[in-house]
């Protein structure tokens, strides 16, 4: 890796020279924002919110509304765009026919395109956007560079609209090598930033929460309930615990269940564990920051796959500032993430012997929890959304 601390960012001057030609408004474009759960729209959220609070005249494009959970007042307006389900062809189009009726609010500044829904739309209809005097900046979480790149004329009209793009906004080193060695030619448009933990998630301060578990050892995922985030991994590894580990230990899962099958599959796997499995659904922030608060350890193994990406993992940030070490697998943009044996372990995905082994070393050592959760705190701390926001916005 580049940079194991990834404190640092790269900008290039031609992104400076995006800061002074477009410094006041930016127009933020997303099919993923809250209430709707997700990386991609946690990014959004937060960096809306940074960069109001950095002074930029910020308006945010999405489909619903407003998070009914949140009490603080929203500093820039949300505009609803009427738009339902996937991201096929017609749901891409609706979106440019938006953008189009709504030319002014499009015009001039900064355009982000910020989550992988309003990228596709523009790699199929960028010609029909007309969009003038407009800075173009681009995010990519990770999966687009493989996903845009699989057949010719995709990757043709994703390499045209990388091209036009005054900066390419990229959250880990693994993505910006992913994206360079398809694109190199693009290498003066990169800028490598990190995100953060969101800002509802404060830290706290970490002390003998076995305790406050009556004894219990308590492992939190926090994920969707899908395949690609390994939650099946993590109870296999579980099984294969000493029995002297196991009654001490118990198993907390919270997420959305977007995979019905792979659900009922995880439950039978859960009930041959030999350990206490909690199935928590979607919990609202509340509940999530209490279970953070809560828990011992945080395990999230997501499982590399050829079409999607582990780009950063935000999670992992968020359990880090609760001062838990972290229990991943060594894929895509994790290793930004999670620092392994300084801010928690990294196993290898290959090898279902090694997270056994990875776990069992956790679960023994209380001295090692404690010193990588720590770690974890202090690191976590060096990340904010405002730095990122400064980063790619200017201050």
């Amino acid at each position: 890796m580049e940079n194991s601390s990834f404190l640092h960012v790269i900008v290039s001057q031609q992104w400076v020279n995006l800061f002074d030609m477009a410094r006041h408004k930016i127009t933020l474009l997303t099919h993923e924002f809250p209430p709707r759960r997700g990386g991609a729209g946690v990014y959004c959220e937060e960096m809306a919110h940074a960069a109001a609070s950095l002074g930029y005249e910020v308006k945010v494009w999405a489909p619903g509304k407003s998070d009914p959970e949140s009490n603080v007042p929203c500093p820039y307006p949300l505009h609803s765009l009427p738009l339902r389900g996937s991201q096929d062809w017609r749901c891409s189009l609706r979106l440019i026919r938006e953008v189009r009726k709504n030319a002014s609010d499009f015009t001039g500044g900064i355009l982000h395109l910020a989550e992988p829904g309003s990228l596709r739309a523009f790699v199929r209809f960028i010609s029909f956007a007309k969009l003038s005097s407009t800075r173009l900046l681009i995010t990519l979480h990770g999966s687009e560079i493989p996903l845009f790149s699989r057949f010719p004329l995709e990757k043709f009209l994703f390499r045209k609209l990388l091209r036009k793009a005054d900066g390419i906004h990229l959250l880990s080193n693994f993505n910006k090598k992913a994206l360079l060695s398809r694109f190199p030619e693009l290498a003066s448009k990169v800028v490598l930033a990190p995100g953060a933990a969101r800002r509802l998630f404060l830290p706290e301060n970490k002390h003998n929460k076995s305790e406050k578990n009556e004894g219990k050892l308590r492992i939190l995922t926090v994920g969707r309930i899908h395949p690609r985030k390994g939650q099946d991994r993590i109870l296999e590894a579980i099984r294969q615990m000493p029995k002297e580990l196991k009654a001490g230990l118990e198993y907390y899962v919270i997420g959305p269940e977007v995979r019905p099958h792979y659900a009922r599959g995880l439950r039978e796997q859960a009930d041959s564990s030999g350990v206490p499995v909690h199935f928590l659904g979607d919990l609202p922030d509340h509940d999530v920051r209490i279970a953070y608060g809560s828990s011992d350890l945080f395990a999230l193994t997501s499982v590399p796959h050829p079409r999607s990406i582990e780009g950063f993992g935000f999670v992992y940030l968020e359990a880090a500032a609760h001062g838990l070490p972290a229990l991943a697998h060594r894929t895509g943009g994790v290793e930004d993430a999670v620092v392994h044996n300084e801010t928690g372990l990294l196993a290898d995905p290959n090898d279902p012997n090694d997270l056994v082994r990875s776990l069992e070393r956790l679960l023994r050592d209380r001295e090692l929890r404690n010193r990588l959760g720590q770690k974890a705190r202090e690191r976590s701390l060096q990340f904010t959304w405002s730095q990122t926001a400064r980063t790619l916005y200017g201050t």
